[in-house]
């Protein structure tokens, strides 16, 4: 990911800190694609979807302005917390994006077909957000954790942790030895959750 702020990207938007358009995208882009897998959306109605979720998003500055795919990076979001929950701002517009593009599907297609998918249910919609808002916390949370342990736990716990190496392996393979692959693993652990509960309150 692109930034290495002690503050989660979350936590910047939320307080209503600038937040660059790259710095977005970047982070935000597999959380949207994610939620067009949830809609049934084709691979290039996601990349859609991601174009309309960022413009709507960043649309005083870059409609009209910029192509979505290369816009400059001084370009910049403001969040209103007065809003609200900035997870609740984004999951609406995905979906009515995602929506959008699924009725703009069906007016191309014969109304007799029988492989046109039905968009989620907006029960099922819920779920699929709520998890998917999870890992993406999840995500983040592992990015954050990069800045609060040396860059050889974090690796051994990637490793051992993420990955499933064994602990005599990672331990080998990084010059530590196995109880500091343990005791790194149970730290980095209890950063991760204190992360998530951080985020969780934005």
């Amino acid at each position: 990911m692109a930034f290495t702020t002690r503050k989660s990207l979350l936590a910047k938007v939320r307080s209503g800190d600038e937040v660059s358009w790259r710095e977005f995208y970047v982070t935000y882009k597999p959380l949207i694609l994610l939620c067009g897998g949830d809609h049934r959306l084709t691979a290039d109605e996601k990349e859609e979807l991601i174009s309309k979720v960022m413009c709507e998003i960043f649309r005083k500055d870059i409609v009209g302005k910029y192509d979505p795919e290369k816009v400059p990076d001084d370009v910049v979001f403001k969040y209103d917390p007065a809003k609200g929950r900035f997870r609740h701002y984004l999951r609406k517009i995905i979906r009515n994006q995602a929506l959008g593009i699924i009725r703009k599907r069906l007016r191309h297609v014969s109304l007799d077909a029988d492989d046109v998918p039905e968009p989620a249910a907006e029960d099922a919609w819920e779920s699929d957000w709520d998890r998917e808002w999870q890992r993406h916390l999840y995500n983040m949370a592992l990015i954050e954790l990069r800045n609060h342990v040396d860059a050889k736990t974090y690796s051994a716990f990637e490793l051992y942790a993420i990955q499933g190496r064994s602990p005599k392996e990672v331990a080998d393979f990084l010059d530590l030895s196995v109880s500091s692959v343990y005791t790194g693993k149970s730290r980095c652990i209890e950063l991760v959750k204190k992360i998530i509960k951080d985020l969780e309150e934005q």
